[in-house]
């Protein structure tokens, strides 16, 4: 049953996985943002995106935490909010093309 072949295999499958996500609502913070400037440096970003879910606290909350550890490993960081609906896509668009700009004229 654990090679998930058959279903209860798939939906240990698949809860381990769910329990995996590096989620703020799922992981401790520290290890969340560790891994973050881990991951900035180790693939050289210019910058990070943080896309949180409107209406999500936790994620709202830990946005600040996030832009602290980015601004403190010199990194720039472009906040977002949305609720993945069309009506804000022209405004994230636009947000983000301005971040890439930036980041451009920095190089």
């Amino acid at each position: 049953a654990e090679d998930g072949r058959d279903l209860e295999g798939q939906v240990d499958a698949l809860a381990e996985r769910y329990l995996k996500v590096d989620c703020a609502c799922f992981t401790p913070n520290d290890n969340r943002t560790d891994k973050l400037v881990q991951l900035a440096k180790e693939y050289k970003a210019d910058g990070v995106i943080h896309c949180s879910l409107a209406f999500c606290d936790p994620y709202l909350v830990e946005s600040n935490r996030v832009e602290k550890v980015l601004k403190e490993n010199n990194i720039p960081l472009l906040r977002l909010e949305t609720d993945y609906s069309q009506e804000d896509s022209g405004q994230l668009k636009t947000r983000i093309e301005a971040f890439l700009e930036m980041l451009a004229a920095k190089k």
